[in-house]
């Protein structure tokens, strides 16, 4: 039988302890099974100014051990400790200076006790005045003993020392010098033999602490203060000149009185500079600044933004890169067509391209990378497609010694509300792809501030590497020309920026992380895997729509067959010829089609060799398939001239035969061109022609008398005009031709 063991609860109070939880101040009556007995005082609410009556209730163990994690118990008074007095000062209290200076008081009272031991001084205080001499000479003999063994204790935890640097020692032992004196000696230890060692502290915490200047020039400061808050963006040492100013003139105004009154003190700059903070430190930086750079610069900070899962919150934002690119047209861009080659702008000019970035807040991995054309319209669409791809092929393409397997489906998504950002088309994505929108206004980088960091990362640690580098201000870049200096073209700038991305960025250590954001990402999907999704819902998110026809190969897209038992009922029963398509270049081995507005059906690709294959690595296959090696150039030639000498002979041949068996068509004259062309001619019904003709006459008009006059010269006239003239040989009937 298996017995549960209660956890043990930790006890802090007993009975009779006075603590502190807040603005509560109670006292343990009793500890009882369910928890403290406590008797609460009267008590006020800060916030509501509301006022509580005394009363005694039971406070659980575990609400106060809540209390004491999270740093809201105080501890008043033990039943068992020394009461202490009022005025005593705490030793957690004192700072590190107070201690030096009483460990330095405390050796020279141990030496007085060796000399007192050993009979070399009288408890007396003219021996003590006597014989101070030898009194600083033994403790300064032990106060330098001490130093000594406490430096020889101060060491890190691998045993290496710690180094102080000379002034830091000189400041240790920097003392009042006003001990060498029988008098000090002689307070000194009886202080000591009647209070202990707190009774060597001195009042060195109250140094600095009295006011330099009196209360009439305090509040005249003040009140001039309060008068030039409402200057734009003023500095401190416009302030210190008003302020003058106006002291010198007080001070004269007060001299020409009838009985002159004191004068104001002048304050300094430093003086002024600290009042301004002690008095209103945020409206200074609000008159100093914008209201944005203030409370970038002022406001207090806690947790932060948390999460507990990869990829719980992304962040998605652009950035054009403070680095001139040559955008020059290289290998990399051969599959390109014309017109995505137009719209990335390669133009052989050096320009700053932007990039769409997406970082994993719980990893602070890269999750997506791209560059954005000036003329792409939904940027957002191909960042989220890189994000839920796996890119390693990209980082094995670059020459990459690590992977880039950073992908899965997001569940929140944070990005500004740009222009490109707000669209039908971007909100449909995301509502189709169940991902949070969480946008944050513009032109508030704070409210998405690890893909603000992250890209800082790449000025400082990738663009600053290269020459071309575009500054932020006219001082900055001084007579420099980026334009000019410019180096990297595009592909390579490409390639170094996913080098740095796998090799440089996931592999160092990030002091939020503890670890490098690529350990980080392994970590948290073993934790929790993220999900992702079928290639028939990418395809639908993703895809591109397209018509085409339906026939007995199936449906042809991208010179790739797609056929399955579906299309063929399709074509053969329900005798559809068009279909609709959707086409992922993600995924090439399947499409979506439907016929109307059926529902879409999956359909795979004819060869099995575009099975799970991506368009990419068509073109590379295709690209590899159509590389030859010298040694086969040869051949190809050799069957290309074989080929053109079989089809010249064989025209050759049939054209000497036809000439012996008379079937050679022999070429046209111009009068018998010109008699095809009017048989060519001659149905032809059109306006023209009717308005040439003659009027309409019936079948037997000509039985009824004669034709008028002008009906027999139209007759006449078009007759003459529409008889061709016939060749000698053309006197034949026209069969020959026919």
């Amino acid at each position: 039988m298996a017995f549960s063991f209660k956890q043990k609860v930790k006890r802090l109070l007993e009975k009779d302890c006075d603590f502190q939880v807040g603005v509560r101040k109670g006292r343990v009556l009793d500890l009882r099974p369910e928890g403290y007995l406590v008797f609460w005082e009267a008590w006020t609410d800060p916030t509501s100014g509301e006022c509580h009556d005394s009363v005694a209730s039971v406070y659980g163990y575990e609400a106060i051990i809540t209390d004491n994690n999270y740093g809201a118990l105080k501890i008043l008074k033990r039943p068992l400790a020394q009461p202490a007095r009022h005025d005593r000062i705490r030793r957690s209290e004192r700072v590190s200076a107070e201690v030096a200076r009483q460990k330095f008081r405390k050796q020279y009272v141990l030496a007085i006790q060796d000399m007192l031991d050993k009979g070399e001084l009288d408890p007396v205080r003219d021996d003590f005045c006597e014989k101070i001499v030898t009194i600083i000479a033994n403790g300064g003999q032990r106060y330098r003993e001490y130093l000594a063994a406490l430096s020889m204790r101060e060491a890190k935890r691998g045993g290496t020392k710690v180094q102080r640097t000379e002034k830091a020692q000189q400041r240790a032992a920097e003392f009042h010098q006003g001990f060498k004196c029988g008098h000090t000696m002689w307070n000194w230890y009886c202080a000591w033999k009647a209070n202990g060692d707190d009774a060597l502290f001195d009042q060195y915490r109250n140094c600095g602490r009295y006011k330099r200047y009196n209360e009439a020039t305090d509040s005249f400061l003040e009140r001039q203060l309060d008068m030039l808050w409402d200057q734009e963006r003023p500095t401190i040492q416009s302030f210190v000149e008003s302020v003058q100013a106006a002291i010198d003139a007080e001070n004269e105004r007060r001299e020409r009185l009838p009985v002159p009154a004191a004068k104001l003190q002048r304050p300094g700059y430093d003086y002024i500079k600290g009042k301004i903070k002690e008095l209103a430190p945020i409206d200074h930086a609000l008159r100093r600044s914008s209201r944005d750079t203030a409370y970038k610069d002022l406001h207090t900070l806690g947790m932060g933004i948390t999460t507990s899962r990869v990829l719980e919150r992304v962040e998605v934002d652009e950035y054009t890169v403070d680095l001139f690119v040559l955008m020059r047209e290289t290998g990399l861009f051969d599959h390109l067509p014309v017109s995505i080659k137009q719209l990335i702008g390669l133009d052989g000019k050096p320009c700053r391209v932007t990039l769409s970035g997406a970082v994993d807040v719980h990893t602070r991995c890269f999750v997506g990378l791209q560059i954005v054309p000036q003329g792409a319209e939904s940027p957002l669409a191909r960042t989220l497609e890189m994000i839920y791809m796996d890119k390693s092929p990209i980082a094995d393409a670059a020459g990459a010694k690590f992977g880039w397997p950073m992908g899965g489906a997001p569940e929140a998504i944070v990005f500004d509300r740009g222009d490109k950002y707000i669209t039908d088309d971007a909100y449909d994505i995301l509502s189709d792809l169940g991902i949070t929108n969480l946008g944050c206004p513009a032109g508030k980088p704070w409210l998405k501030p690890f893909i603000e960091r992250v890209f800082r990362t790449v000025h400082t640690d990738l663009l600053l590497r290269f020459s071309g580098r575009a500054f932020s201000n006219v001082v900055e870049r001084g007579e420099n020309d980026a334009a000019a200096r410019a180096t990297l073209t595009l592909e390579a700038f490409l390639c170094w920026l996913v080098r740095w991305v796998v090799d440089a960025y996931h592999t160092k250590k990030h002091p939020a992380l503890g670890m490098s954001p690529g350990r980080a990402w392994e970590k948290g999907c073993k934790e929790c895997p993220p999900r992702s999704l079928t290639t028939d819902e990418m395809r639908e998110v993703f895809g591109v729509r397209t018509r085409r026809k339906l026939t007995r190969k199936g449906v042809r897209v991208r010179n790739i067959d797609y056929q399955s038992d579906a299309t063929m009922h399709m074509l053969l029963n329900d005798k559809v010829d068009d279909l609709e398509v959707l086409w992922w270049d993600g995924d090439i081995g399947t499409i979506s089609v439907r016929a109307g507005i059926g529902s879409w059906m999956t359909v795979p690709a004819c060869e099995k060799r575009w099975i799970g294959k991506s368009e990419l690595e068509m073109l590379a296959d295709l690209a590899e398939e159509a590389e030859v090696d010298d040694s086969d150039l040869a051949v190809i030639d050799a069957e290309r001239r074989a080929r053109r000498d079989w089809i010249n002979a064989a025209n050759r041949e049939s054209y000497r035969l036809k000439r012996l068996t008379g079937l050679i068509s022999l070429p046209k004259t111009g009068d018998e061109l010109e008699y095809e062309t009017q048989r060519f001619m001659r149905h032809s019904d059109t306006a023209e022609r009717r308005h040439k003709a003659v009027p309409h006459r019936p079948l037997m008009g000509d039985l009824d008398g004669e034709a008028s006059p002008d009906i027999t010269a139209k007759t006449n006239q078009f007759d003459v005009a529409s008889t061709p003239t016939k060749s000698a040989h053309d006197s034949d009937e026209d069969h020959t031709m026919e």
